[in-house]
């Protein structure tokens, strides 16, 4: 390619050196794969926080068979059984620490920690990685996180590994972030889009390496150092991964951002590729900075939007998570059915990329969490039947973890596209906030499945059919231009008025 003297944007300079080219593939796949460690620390309590069958002595001197729904084994105020006997089929934290009865529910406590502390590390790593860049704070997190990984095994108390799951949730929060900021912001516009959402699909693998590892790996102490130690390659490719060339533009460090386009352009097949940036990133960045999480709740439509999405965001993340975590209260083999439900996501991700182009955005979502809320209805039905339906309670489950899966990738693109430019960064900040506030409180939901397996559905059908009906009220952003302003936004909710011919139904934005 020879020099033309022009400037560009930087997405019009990512489409001159390659959209995606052999640089852009090394740096995503790379990225990505290291990231399945991270995955698996998300849901590693289905394996490390499960009672096996155990055994509790009676006052009359009988032998008490007992598992985590057996309430006969606990005295009648939930205290503990004094000298339970586990079987050896698995260790965990509840075997380590006598986590039954009234103990029980600190299981999914260390869970709700968990994703607290991912919820403060999103927020404080996305904070650290606008300022100091992508690849430092990513190290950072893989390093660190690994680390206190690795000493959550030698513990000595459940208050000390507490205190270390939330930290791993801290920084596994900001790993997961930026592998997914470093993945996907050197890739051109027309790619970027389907790249994400694979990107988040690889962590249905990481999840199925986990049921592997945990299959064959039956001591937690044991399960927790192997699923973490992948996540030390960071050292090895830490120095072949350059500094995101859009961050740079946006800290108007134009000439170190030309340079590593140039490199793009030259490992993509282009050896003449000359890249002149345009300074509008800079300008861009400045007048993004000028707005706060205030200005999401000051504008009228910017604050239904939010609303609606904060409400959505939590639902959705609320059941996603209950769902995953439901599996142990599925009748079944639990490494089965975690396995099953994980892959189950990879046909969903592909399935909303046909589906967004056919239906758009806002039908897109509806029909799916529709779909959710039907599966775990039906789901619900089943277990309320007995457990004779094994196989059929399985797959309602899968079926409904294959919906609530795809919608959250309709979320990701729809809620982009709804946000003015000027907000649109804040405005995905507090609706990943909701969504974690949904995953802390999916544990205890699934843990009431302990006395009625049927309830944890029927709360994930009667949310996610509200979600569904509660997104109506959102306009279409399907093949419309995203708005930089918020006067754009209005001025696209008039036009959008005038197209439908409908003042009044559904698409109102506004009250």
């Amino acid at each position: 390619m020879a020099s033309t003297g022009k400037t560009f944007s930087l997405d019009s300079a990512l489409q001159q050196v390659g959209e995606f080219g052999r640089h852009q593939k090394r740096i995503y796949f790379s990225v990505s794969l290291i990231s399945l460690p991270l995955a698996a620390q998300m849901l590693i309590v289905v394996f490390v926080g499960g009672i096996p069958e155990w055994k509790c002595p009676s006052p009359a001197g009988d032998i008490l068979h007992c598992n985590s729904t057996t309430a006969r084994c606990c005295g009648d105020d939930g205290a503990i059984c004094q000298g339970a006997r586990f079987s050896s089929e698995f260790t965990s934290i509840a075997t380590e620490w006598n986590l039954v009865c009234s103990q029980r529910y600190k299981c999914e406590l260390s869970q709700s920690i968990f994703v607290a502390g991912y919820m403060f590390g999103v927020l404080i790593f996305g904070i650290f990685s606008d300022k100091y860049g992508r690849r430092k704070p990513w190290l950072i997190a893989y390093i660190v996180g690994g680390f206190l990984a690795l000493v959550s095994a030698f513990v000595g108390s459940y208050e000390e590994y507490l205190v270390l799951r939330f930290a791993m949730g801290l920084l596994n929060g900001g790993g997961g972030l930026l592998t997914y900021v470093l993945s996907t912001e050197s890739i051109g516009p027309s790619y970027r889009g389907t790249a994400g959402t694979w990107q988040q699909a690889l962590y249905a693998v990481g999840y199925v390496f986990l049921a592997v590892e945990a299959y064959f790996i039956r001591d937690w102490h044991t399960l927790t150092i192997i699923s973490i130690l992948p996540s030390f390659v960071v050292l090895l490719i830490f120095k072949s991964i350059p500094e995101s060339p859009r961050w740079l533009a946006s800290q108007g460090r134009i000439k170190e951002a030309e340079h590593i386009l140039r490199k793009i352009g030259k490992e993509n097949g282009f050896q003449k590729s000359e890249v002149v940036l345009l300074k509008t990133d800079t300008e861009e960045n400045t007048e993004s900075s000028q707005y706060g999480m205030m200005d999401l709740f000051t504008h009228k439509s910017v604050c239904f939007i939010t609303i609606i999405m904060m409400l959505i965001w939590c639902v959705n993340s609320m059941v996603y998570y209950g769902l995953a975590l439901n599996v142990k209260n599925l009748a079944g083999n639990l490494y089965i059915n975690f396995s099953l439900a994980s892959l189950i996501e990879l046909p969903s991700s592909f399935a909303t990329q046909i589906l967004l182009a056919k239906l758009g955005r806002r039908k897109s979502l509806f029909c799916l969490l529709l779909g959710a809320s039907i599966a775990c209805f039906l789901c619900t039905f089943l277990q309320l039947q007995g457990r004779q339906n094994v196989m059929a309670i399985s797959f309602t489950a899968l079926i409904g973890r294959f919906f609530i899966s795809a919608s959250f990738a309709v979320l990701y693109v729809y809620s982009a596209e709804l946000f003015p430019t000027v907000v649109r960064n804040v405005g995905m900040g507090i609706s990943s906030f909701s969504a974690r506030l949904g995953g802390m409180v999916a544990p205890f939901i699934v843990l009431q499945g302990d006395q009625s397996t049927s309830f944890p559905m029927f709360v994930f059908a009667c949310t996610a059919l509200f979600a569904a009906v509660t997104g109506l009220r959102l306009h279409e952003t399907q093949g419309k231009p995203m708005p930089e302003t918020f006067e754009e936004l209005d001025e696209n909710y008039l036009r959008n008025q005038k197209t439908n011919g409908d003042h009044k139904g559904t698409d109102s934005l506004l009250l």
